[in-house]
């Protein structure tokens, strides 16, 4: 009888390790990542923590989600920032071009308007003809301004906002690098 349940549970313990042995990786991964992105110092500066923190970009350029420690308690999300904050006392804003005239001489002009995704900043407290709308036509040629200014790109445009039991941290990243 003894020897039935040893075989028995010899049997047992490949679907028990399979079943442990799965979730606890998927675990381990997104609590290592977790770790590594929160060093003070930068995940990078720590040897062991390059290879999972970069398959986690590698899994989120993708197309998979960005692993997760329950643990913790932590969650991910994964965000494109194309432009840094305008500076301050300005917003961010948008060229559109208007025509105007109905005569030969018809001219069109650009008009900034604000949009929070717009390459170029403005004074906040301008209106849009001062911000530096220009002419074309008959002649005229551009005159733009130099009350707008192009908006800086920035070279880590993805980036993760986790959220732990301690708070929301951002993280940038640039995800062209992994896919």
């Amino acid at each position: 009888m003894k020897m039935s349940r040893v075989l028995s549970v010899v049997a047992f313990l490949p679907t028990l390790s399979a079943l442990s042995v799965a979730p606890a990786h998927a675990d381990d991964f997104g609590c290592k990542v977790l770790l590594c992105i929160l060093n003070p110092q930068g995940w990078a500066s720590v040897g062991e923590c390059v290879p999972p923190v970069e398959r986690a970009f590698r899994m989120v350029a993708h197309g998979e989600p960005w692993p997760q420690c329950p643990e913790a308690g932590s969650s991910g999300r994964i965000g494109y920032e194309k432009f840094r904050p305008c500076p301050d006392g300005t917003i961010a804003v948008s060229p559109e071009t208007e025509s105007g005239g109905s005569d030969k001489s018809s001219r069109s002009q650009t008009v900034y308007r604000p949009d929070s995704n717009g390459a170029f900043c403005a004074p906040r407290n301008a209106t849009n003809a001062s911000w530096g709308t220009y002419s074309r036509g008959s002649g005229s040629g551009a005159r733009p301004t130099s009350a707008v200014t192009p908006r800086e790109k920035r070279t880590e445009p993805n980036y993760l906002d986790l959220t732990t039991t301690d708070g929301k941290q951002r993280f940038w990243f640039d995800l062209n690098r992994y896919q």
